[in-house]
């Protein structure tokens, strides 16, 4: 069965980035109870609901809720600390563009939400985040918990084994979710866009 949000990104691809970038993530894999979505920004360029609340952990351990970030937006990022691939590259061009936005991008909160929950503990999270940006929060959870949370945001994961190192290696949807100060999604950005271009596209939401 084709992926919604694959199709809706091809069909926005068709006609240029208008209203924002957009790309494609995931439908997750989990076979937890799904969470409830929340409905899309009225000039997203998706068709269908993405994301809802989550009640997970931060990186410094503390209880953690979608409604903790109201009144401000978030950028969120499904990945994990040992990622090697397209994780450095996402959230790098992330913060890099939040600090472009200058005092705009001082109200928006990055946020990375884990995808590998066995080994990305509280601890291991409050090590990796402040090397990335030091206002990312990094989030993690029980499995079930962070399954249902991926699928409400249709990111796919699968873990592929470990790499020659002994590392994890794990396929997930890589793309950066914009959400609204009221909690709403707003728009996806693909890893890929430069730090400016995001920017850009950010601020149209702002």
């Amino acid at each position: 069965m084709a992926n919604p949000l694959r199709c809706a990104f091809l069909a926005v691809l068709a006609v240029g980035l208008s209203g924002g970038g957009a790309a494609f993530g995931h439908d997750g894999e989990g076979h937890q109870a799904p969470v409830a979505a929340v409905p899309a920004a009225p000039d997203a360029p998706f068709p269908f609901e993405i994301g809802g609340p989550f009640e997970l952990t931060d990186h410094k351990g503390r209880p953690v809720t979608d409604r903790t970030f109201r009144g401000r937006p978030m950028l969120a990022f499904f990945g994990y600390a040992n990622c090697e691939r397209i994780c450095p590259v996402g959230l790098k061009r992330m913060v890099e563009a939040i600090d472009l936005l200058g005092a705009a991008g001082q109200e928006i909160q990055p946020v990375l939400i884990t995808v590998d929950p066995k080994r990305d503990l509280a601890e291991t999270l409050a090590a990796y985040v402040p090397t990335v940006h030091p206002r990312l929060i990094g989030l993690t959870g029980p499995p079930a918990e962070l399954a249902a949370v991926a699928k409400a945001y249709r990111v796919e994961r699968q873990d592929l084994g470990t790499s020659w190192d002994g590392k994890p290696v794990i396929s997930h949807g890589s793309y950066i979710y914009l959400i609204d100060a009221e909690g709403r999604f707003a728009t996806l950005l693909p890893p890929v866009l430069d730090a400016a271009t995001m920017a850009k596209t950010i601020r149209k939401y702002l």
